[in-house]
């Protein structure tokens, strides 16, 4: 799977946030899973912006399906994305 700048798959979370997948946080986990829909058009490095419309998206999908408390979607969203 593509995530954008040359990074495909779980490397994609070193390539972003310089840690392994096990080590995301879910505020990292809900920007990534948001890419998968369209890598180029929710690029963290050039829409900033549309990154975070589509992170709260998800995040709201993990909270409708109980992954997730409203909470914790909150806190994640205001986490910052530690983007390498």
């Amino acid at each position: 799977m593509y995530f954008g700048h040359g990074f495909y798959g779980l490397p994609a979370t070193r390539g972003y946030f310089g840690v392994m997948s096990v080590q995301l946080s879910w505020a990292q986990a809900s920007k990534l899973a948001g890419l998968v829909q369209a890598p180029s058009a929710y690029d963290p490095i050039d829409h900033m912006s549309t990154v975070r419309l589509r992170q709260r998206h998800v995040q709201n999908r993990l909270v409708a399906t109980k992954v997730l408390s409203p909470a914790q979607a909150d806190t994640a969203f205001a986490a910052p994305l530690g983007l390498s």
